[in-house]
């Protein structure tokens, strides 16, 4: 007898495709009319933009099924060039060596604490905006060495990489690996993957802030005694010191490249930031001052663009990937890399990444079945929803969605096959709990991609993956004792981060 395998993320997502086909039988289309605020159950908008009644069940067959893919390919284009944009720029950066050599030299000068709570914050940054995680193996070559030598020991090592990538990934303020692909599933035209960045900001920081203490606390107790490290009795752990590997050297080259980084993800950052909407138009002046000034220098605006250049602020998907590609290049030119070589980099990162483009399409199909906000199987099953969900508490909903994208990510450990699964479905029933609150539909759709970071990444945290299960073979401690050093933190995190969803709502940071 076979023994039975999960199947990709990509037949996992066709199979959700397949199931919205399947229901266009049984399920009406249902419109909604802007101008009086009602659901007209069972209907259709014609080409003239008459509203037929009692005709809402439209059937789609195998045309509509591999048609909704290639539109899905077409409609999720700006998402998708900003993640291969970003693989592209990804390569680069790791072809020149310039993050390890950074993370190096911040190991050489900091000590103590500082150092824990420095490296913390760095893992968590490339978390939030890169989605790191499948390079932990990598640098624990680099990292456990240089915690063991000073005093701490290997576990101190191993949640300074794990625990800071999670706080990272559990937050995703703009990365494109898990909020782009979720705002791309979900398809509602309002949503950028800027859209929640308050939200997101918040839970950044109190989940480094909780994590960095209780990662600290563990160093602390070590470094005074070893003998409570809860691996000091384990004989042929491996704490690396012996791998023969020559650090690379932290030149003038990777320095820049490495402020190129930093660059970038400020920009990003500053780009997706509301500021109009919280702080008023003085402060959208303010962050923009410098491209308005570039703008009116004869020539020099003229050949930069500036004119033409979009407002920090106002930033969408196709900015994302301006970022990346320009950044990608300015690494090119800092370190002098041949044109062939520059290529075959650049595109080895694209080509890495074009899984989740394929994963994105196919989940924008299912979108296409199910329907928007307006017209489509979705109005029907808001109308459903509405009056199923009517006196429930909306901070009910902000935790059970945490809870259900953890469970989710036991059987499919691809956060864009998760959210190309559950966003056309959950997005749906996000909009019709929160339709008519304060925070709008979305609102709650910004709570619903905020509970899927948090739930998802919580799950791989710990889930025995390749990631997980690899490092810890390379230092040989068991997988029990990283679950018995590791979960209590871990659920604190799950339970700060859930918390806040909760409440978001209630006190106005859903943004």
């Amino acid at each position: 007898m076979k023994k039975f395998k999960m199947p990709t993320s990509y037949t996992v997502v066709f199979f959700a495709l397949l199931v919205a086909t399947v229901l266009s039988y049984f399920v009406p289309q249902s419109h909604f009319d802007s101008e009086t605020g009602k659901i007209i159950v069972n209907s259709v908008v014609d080409a003239n933009g008459n509203i037929l009644e009692g005709q809402g069940l439209v059937q789609f067959g195998l045309f509509d099924v591999l048609m909704s893919i290639v539109h899905g390919f077409e409609s999720s284009s700006n998402v998708s060039v900003g993640i291969l944009c970003a693989g592209g720029f990804l390569a680069v950066l790791n072809h020149v060596e310039a993050l390890e050599a950074a993370i190096i030299s911040l190991l050489n000068k900091f000590k103590g604490n500082v150092l824990i709570a420095l490296m913390m914050l760095v893992f968590a940054i490339l978390g939030t905006t890169f989605g790191f995680w499948e390079e932990i193996t990598a640098f624990a070559v680099v990292i456990i060495p240089m915690f063991v030598l000073a005093g701490y020991d290997i576990m101190t090592g191993l949640a300074i990489l794990f625990i800071g990538a999670t706080i990272g990934n559990m937050a995703s303020l703009v990365n494109p690996f898990s909020v782009g692909a979720a705002v791309a599933a979900i398809g509602n035209p309002d949503l950028t993957i800027g859209s929640g960045i308050i939200l997101r900001s918040i839970i950044f920081v109190v989940l480094y802030l909780i994590g960095t203490f209780m990662v600290i606390q563990y160093a602390s107790k070590v470094k005074d005694d070893p003998k409570k490290s809860i691996i000091y009795d384990l004989e042929d752990k491996n704490n690396l010191m012996d791998v023969e590997a020559t650090p690379p050297e932290f030149t003038g080259k990777r320095k820049a490249s490495a402020y190129v980084l930093v660059a970038v993800i400020i920009l990003i950052v500053l780009g997706n930031f509301p500021w109009e909407r919280l702080l008023g138009e003085s402060a959208m002046n303010a962050v923009n001052a410098p491209i308005t000034f570039l703008a009116g220098i004869p020539v020099l605006g003229d050949l930069l663009g500036a004119g033409h250049f979009t407002l920090l602020g106002d930033w969408g998907f196709s900015e994302f990937a301006f970022t990346f590609l320009l950044g990608a290049f300015v690494l090119k030119f800092i370190n002098k890399i041949p044109e062939r070589e520059f290529m075959h980099v650049f595109m080895d990162g694209m080509k890495d990444l074009m899984g989740v483009v394929v994963v994105l399409a196919i989940s924008r199909g299912i979108a296409t079945m199910v329907g928007t906000s307006t017209q489509g199987m979705s109005v029907t099953f808001i109308y459903w929803l509405s009056s199923a969900l009517e006196g429930v508490p909306l901070w009910v909903f902000g935790i059970m969605a945490v809870l259900v994208y953890a469970l989710i990510g036991i059987f499919l450990q691809s956060t864009s096959g998760v959210a190309g699964l559950s966003m056309p479905i959950l997005g749906t029933v996000a909009a019709a709990l929160f339709l008519g609150t304060a925070i709008g539909e979305v609102g709650g759709q910004i709570l619903l991609i905020s509970a899927f970071v948090a739930g998802v990444n919580f799950l791989s945290s710990f889930y025995p993956g390749a990631v997980i299960m690899g490092t810890l073979d390379l230092v040989n401690v068991p997988y029990d004792r990283y679950l018995k050093f590791a979960m209590k933190t871990l659920c604190m995190l799950l339970f700060a981060a859930a918390l806040i969803i909760a409440i978001a709502p209630y006190i106005g940071i859903v943004s």
